[in-house]
């Protein structure tokens, strides 16, 4: 099973998604359930059964994306984003079939299917449409990632099974603390470890919520980011807004578009290149694995490209990886 890196690269991508957007400064006041930092009990007393793990491998794996897909069931996921204890925004994910729209608090869009992917940004009630290319592994980050996935590090040390089958795991290995820690910007203290607690719906096994804490060396606890599933939800129309559509049509007629030629880790035995299509005069963003793409016009990458915006001639970049 891929390691919950995978997912906090997600996370980490969609924080950088936000921080473009401007997401990040539309704190708020209130919440659902708002968390803050609070004492903590010592670690639950770890009792868990072969039983209690084969259930939760169970669940798990009946939670994945291959499952998912195969149902041609859909899903929302609504996240919540704490700092020091206080909620700071809010996001909703749809996924259906290929097709991904997150949106923000603040009226930003993001949108993926096979055939258009962008950003939607509302300032001052103005839309602004930024096209999104993906490198060779940027579009792992959005479309094809597991509902939540599990390290080997993280461990099952808590179980209970009444009307939800609730788990609690544990990481406590200090890169894989530390790494999780800075994708939330958070200093690593010797002795930190993350828990995530896991509740699932336990007549039809789906997973209903996801909370991922910090726990501390003197013994509080606080939580970081809560997400919330539901199923079989509306897709939304992502082309609501009249600058959504003429985008829609201009990226649907090859006479309104340029092409972007783009060669990934250039002179190595990485390289890679990847022919694009986006309408005229639109500003874009590269993403890759290493989030937004540092982008070049010289195969030596000394040479960088500022986007700029009404251009309309095809162009030519270069993007190193790792």
């Amino acid at each position: 099973m891929k390691s919950r890196s995978t997912l906090l690269s997600f996370v980490l991508l969609a924080l950088a998604l936000c921080s473009l957007s401007g997401c990040s400064e539309n704190k708020s006041t209130s919440s659902d359930n708002p968390t803050s930092t609070s004492a903590s009990a010592d670690a639950p007393a770890n009792t868990v059964t072969t039983a209690d793990q084969a259930a939760f491998d169970e669940y798990v794996a009946y939670n994945s994306l291959e499952r998912l897909k195969a149902d041609d069931e859909n899903y929302k996921s609504d996240y919540y984003l704490y700092e020091d204890g206080e909620f700071v925004y809010f996001a909703s994910k749809y996924w259906d079939s290929d097709k991904l729209c997150q949106q923000y608090d603040n009226g930003t869009i993001y949108y993926y299917d096979d055939e258009f992917s962008f950003f939607q940004i509302e300032n001052d009630d103005e839309q602004n449409i930024n096209p999104v290319l993906f490198g060779p592994d940027g579009i792992d980050n959005f479309t094809y990632f597991e509902l939540f996935l599990l390290p080997d590090e993280e461990k099952l040390i808590e179980t209970t099974s009444d009307q939800h089958f609730v788990a609690v795991t544990e990481v406590t290995k200090k890169e894989q603390v530390d790494f999780s820690l800075n994708g939330l910007g958070v200093e690593y203290e010797e002795g930190m470890g993350i828990r995530t607690k896991y509740t699932f719906d336990k007549d039809n096994k789906k997973l209903l919520e996801l909370e991922t804490s910090a726990f501390y060396p003197d013994g509080h606890t606080q939580t970081y980011y809560r997400y919330k599933y539901s199923y079989n939800v509306d897709f939304p129309n992502p082309f609501e807004s009249e600058e959504a559509k003429v985008y829609a049509v201009a990226a649907g007629d090859p006479a309104q578009c340029r092409n972007i030629k783009v060669t990934y880790a250039p002179d190595t035995d990485k390289e890679q290149t990847i022919e694009y299509s986006i309408p005229k005069g639109y500003s874009f963003y590269i993403f890759t694995d290493d989030y937004v793409a540092d982008k070049y016009t010289d195969r030596e990458c000394t040479k960088v490209y500022e986007n700029s915006v009404d251009v309309d001639e095809d162009l030519e970049l270069f993007v190193p990886l790792g």
